[in-house]
């Protein structure tokens, strides 16, 4: 009897995403298209988890240069969900955060990170 890392892996981060993710709605190239005379497509409904954090540059040997204090912020989307969805996630789409306590937040996809695994496509964003 072996031991499957990766399936673990998986297991444990679609847990992770099914209790931590919170709702937004999906804007992106194809809500352009129609299914009928003036009738937009409707924005797929999707969970995602938004990491946020604070990046520091600069001075960071004392030497006397300015220091930067930037946001780094990156959404992080369930793989399975996406497919699932037929959802394709391209730089420049738009997630629209759905629940309350976000306020109607819109973020902006820049840049796709490599994968590291089965469940999760990760993306790095700046607020709209």
């Amino acid at each position: 009897m072996s031991f499957d890392f990766a399936k673990l892996k998986a297991e444990v981060r679609q847990v992770v995403h099914d209790t931590l993710a919170v709702p937004c709605l999906y804007h992106g190239a194809d809500d352009f298209d129609e299914v009928g005379p003036g009738m937009p497509v409707e924005p797929p409904e999707l969970r995602i988890r938004w990491h946020t954090k604070i990046d520091r540059f600069g001075d960071i040997d004392d030497v006397g240069y300015a220091e930067l204090i930037e946001g780094v912020n990156r959404v992080i989307f369930n793989r399975p969900q996406l497919a699932e969805k037929g959802v394709v996630l391209h730089a420049g789409d738009e997630i629209e955060m759905t629940s309350p306590q976000f306020q109607g937040t819109w973020l902006v996809l820049v840049a796709r990170e490599p994968h590291d695994g089965p469940t999760e496509e990760v993306w790095t964003v700046v607020m709209k």
